[in-house]
């Protein structure tokens, strides 16, 4: 290859580089920004979390489920409960959708606090977050 051919192949390389960013930049400059601007605001918003799972109530055989509200050191329960041929379930995650709360995800939760806690015995739960206001 000739000196000439390869900076003129050098040239219209960098050329294309050049263009490529620009347009490149152009393009994704303004969701760049609005995704830099979303992380900003988010990491000033607060957020309350709660959870729904079945009442731990010894020897009963109501089905009642609790919306347990997750407040700084302890926890607010709330009983729902449905008639027959209901689902309590239902009727609570129907509740918190209602007052803006949106799920993210289920697990465990120690309901009561245990010095040899039993995984076999701990309730699964379905977590649920919402901006605070």
């Amino acid at each position: 290859m000739s000196k000439n051919n390869f900076l003129l192949t050098l040239a219209l390389a960098l050329a294309a580089g050049v263009a490529g960013h620009a347009l490149y930049g152009a393009l994704a400059s303004p969701q760049i920004a609005q995704a830099r601007a979303a992380s900003r605001d988010a990491g000033d918003v607060q957020w309350e979390y709660c959870a729904v799972l079945k009442a731990q109530y010894p020897n009963t055989v109501r089905f009642v489920y609790w919306i347990a509200y997750f407040k700084g050191e302890g926890v607010k329960t709330e009983d729902v409960e449905s008639g027959p041929g209901g689902s309590a379930f239902a009727k609570a995650v129907a509740k918190l959708g209602q007052d803006g709360w949106e799920m993210v995800g289920a697990g465990p939760l120690e309901v009561r606090a245990e010095s040899r806690p039993n995984p076999l015995n701990t309730p699964n739960a379905v977590f649920f977050k919402r901006r605070k206001d």
